[in-house]
């Protein structure tokens, strides 16, 4: 899958740490056998693995920034060589590691909570996901910890090292406790995603999950027959931990997967989370709110579309709701000029016809795709997005005074 890395301004040439590690992931991407590239792959893991215990950031993301501009194919070998090498530490010797996110996407008028969470109940959620998510064969510990996105870990090497803390635990069959003094604090936002965050244990060679185990019959469980019955018998539980919050589970996974694919669910989310909230907060039907949809551009990319609400013929912004450009969705190759025309920039047809429908589905009549592009801009005091309204003008997302809920902006 293409990802995006953080900055992707960077065409200096690499340093003498990095430079080898670039080399190494051309010669995986452009491997001519299996076992060729059974090779180079043993040589790429086994070169990232004390990198990422030395805390070597800066010689990760140089790495990619460089790939990212020169030779995408060796920059998607890289990426996932990362992802799994920090995702699955080498400990044991009979057992395999896998750092889990368990995804859940939320929204309430109320805080949607995050923090420390009492043991009795992440005893309780470890059985749930064991039960219904997890292979008879996976021992998986729990953090004591609800996290929001503000609070995973944000580099490679940081995340390295909880899934070495957590992993040791799994092996050691130990209860692990998060120190949540330290951790930054949530942002406030009416929808949003939370993760439990965990390790699997699990014998070489058995499978994880229960998709991966064969029935009785011989046959395979589907993802979704799996997501139903966690969906079913998750939800009731993670309520006592989320009340007042509407939820729905998403499939627990890797992190950089389930995070990633969690971030998808959340933009559709949203967007349905905004028409209940604003028929709710401003007593309209939804069929008389107005969405326009407008995309956003950054270094000759799209980033993301924004999507403001307005209600009837005002041009005032009540709300607004992000949707950001995740993975392959970004269409284009970067382009190293960035100085070029703004309004240039090619749409993403798939993504702006996805929004449509999806605004159309939960009820929305008045739509506008608006064709100018804009530049990412922020509220100059707050930091928010700015959202278009109808005429294309880019505007604070408030709601009226006289409204029954407090203003916030989904993302």
């Amino acid at each position: 899958m293409r990802r995006k890395p953080l900055n992707t301004t960077s065409r200096s040439k690499l340093t003498k740490y990095a430079k080898p590690l670039a080399n190494l992931a051309v010669l995986l991407a452009e491997s001519g056998s299996r076992l060729e590239r059974r090779y180079w792959k043993k040589r790429l893991f086994a070169m990232l693995a004390p990198i990422l215990e030395g805390r070597s950031d800066t010689t990760l993301n140089q790495t990619l920034e460089y790939l990212y501009g020169t030779h995408y194919k060796a920059y998607d070998e890289l990426a996932f060589a990362i992802e799994n090498t920090v995702e699955s530490p080498s400990l044991g010797e009979s057992e395999d590691l896998l750092l889990l996110a368990v995804p859940i996407l939320a929204w309430s008028t109320y805080n949607i909570p995050s923090g420390k969470i009492e043991e009795s109940l992440v005893a309780e959620f470890t059985q749930l996901i064991k039960s219904h998510v997890l292979s008879e064969h996976s021992h998986l510990v729990l953090t004591n910890m609800l996290f929001s996105p503000d609070q995973l870990p944000e580099s490679y090497t940081a995340a390295a090292e909880l899934a070495r803390q957590l992993g040791q635990a799994a092996l050691d069959r130990v209860l692990v406790r998060i120190d949540t003094e330290n951790l930054p604090e949530t942002q406030s936002f009416l929808s949003d995603v939370r993760y439990l965050i965990g390790v699997i244990a699990v014998p070489t060679g058995q499978p994880a999950f229960k998709w991966q185990e064969e029935q009785s019959n011989g046959s395979l469980l589907s993802k979704e027959d799996v997501l139903d019955k966690w969906r079913t018998m998750g939800s009731q539980a993670l309520q006592k931990l989320m009340p007042g919050c509407l939820l729905e589970l998403l499939l627990p996974n890797g992190l950089y997967n389930a995070c990633r694919e969690a971030e998808k669910e959340a933009r559709a989310y949203s967007v349905r989370a905004s028409a209940a909230f604003l028929e709710s907060a401003l007593d309209v039907p939804v069929k008389d709110i107005h969405a326009s949809v407008g995309a956003f551009v950054e270094r000759g990319e799209i980033e993301e579309y924004r999507i403001g609400f307005s209600i009837e013929d005002s041009p005032e912004i009540v709300h607004g709701v992000v949707w950001p450009l995740i993975g392959e969705e970004y269409g284009n190759e970067p382009d190293p000029v960035y100085e070029k025309d703004i309004q240039s920039e090619p749409d993403n047809p798939v993504i702006r016809s996805k929004i449509e429908a999806l605004l159309k589905d939960v009820g929305i009549r008045h739509i506008a795709v608006l064709e100018e592009r804009f530049p990412l801009e922020y509220c100059e005091d707050c930091g928010s997005p700015l959202y278009p309204n109808p005429e294309g003008e880019l505007m604070h997302a408030e709601l009226p005074e006289d409204s029954e809920l407090p203003g916030a902006h989904l993302h």
